[in-house]
């Protein structure tokens, strides 16, 4: 599976500066079990709508096979079969304590990503 999250969704100076992570894992119910790999895009974009989002999670879960998970706020709260043909391909919400520990390692990832871009200033 593919956890992912996003951090960022809130204006900096007019902009929304935002790290989508990705991360493969093979869990088990209670916890993960491995990682398979790790990936961190940026985005800087107008504002965070729906195909912004949807955009930034195709682009960091490329080429990581299996089922995306994804908090259900990451896709506005909407329905998990209306959030997967938007996507594209397989994706579920957090149900076990294993895809909610992936989901919570995404999102460190992505928080300490976004925080390192502020603190160097970096261009997107």
């Amino acid at each position: 599976m593919v956890a992912v999250d996003i951090s960022g969704r809130h204006s900096v100076d007019g902009a929304y500066i935002m790290v989508c992570a990705s991360v493969s894992v093979r869990i088990s119910p209670e916890k993960i079990e491995k990682t398979c790999g790790v990936r961190l895009v940026p985005k800087t974009a107008p504002s965070p709508d729906l195909d912004v989002v949807v955009d930034l999670i195709n682009s960091a879960t490329k080429g990581f096979p299996g089922v995306v998970v994804a908090e259900k706020g990451d896709f506005y709260n909407m329905e998990r079969w209306r959030a997967e043909s938007i996507l594209g391909r397989e994706m579920k919400y957090p149900e076990s304590l294993g895809e909610r520990r992936a989901i919570e390692l995404a999102h460190h990832i992505s928080f300490a990503g976004r925080n390192m871009l502020l603190d160097l200033e970096m261009p997107l």
